[in-house]
């Protein structure tokens, strides 16, 4: 899943087959087969243990009854940490959203990281802490967007430290 991942992410989806896969991996293709009838069932698989890796980390870190700015610190402090730990996990997810999402299970649907996000932010606007004239649909925008372009410039080097390190920057 790893070296699936990592070519994912680094080559493409539709430029990286089950061969390059196998060989990242140290398997061969009929080994891989056995575990996946297909590169799509590998990615779809993927996709889901990505997101759901995310969507944890979301719903861990927003608890109701505390402040919504320990709530931003301890969102932003779980997308760093996670960032750090595989930045390809979140930007898989991203780019493949279009594509994945509309088959993923109820179950996974229920988690919907956007959920998270708005109902944190509606902490936010009733606290007064976020600003109440910008739609609650920009601001989560904003603030997914934000996120992605952060995880593509760490991926892609342009934070020399770890993502954990920029943490007061990011909140700011």
């Amino acid at each position: 899943l790893r070296a699936a991942l990592r070519l994912f992410v680094r080559d493409g989806y539709s430029a990286t087959n089950i061969r390059a896969i196998a060989h990242e991996a140290g398997y061969t293709n009929p080994a891989l087969f056995k575990y996946f009838a297909s590169k799509e069932k590998l990615a779809f698989h993927l996709f889901e243990r990505c997101y759901l890796h995310y969507a944890r980390g979301f719903r861990t870190a927003i608890q109701p009854g505390r402040p919504f700015e320990k709530n931003l610190e301890a969102v932003l402090n779980q997308f760093c940490l996670r960032l750090d730990e595989n930045p390809e996990a979140f930007l898989f997810v991203q780019d493949h959203l279009r594509e994945f999402w509309p088959l993923v299970s109820p179950s996974v649907r229920k988690q919907s990281m956007i959920k998270q996000l708005e109902g944190f932010l509606v902490q936010g606007l009733e606290e007064g802490a976020v600003r109440n004239e910008i739609p609650k649909t920009m601001l989560i925008a904003a603030f997914v967007g934000f996120l992605v372009q952060f995880a593509r410039m760490f991926y892609f080097g342009e934070f020399k430290s770890p993502a954990s390190a920029r943490l007061e920057e990011i909140r700011a």
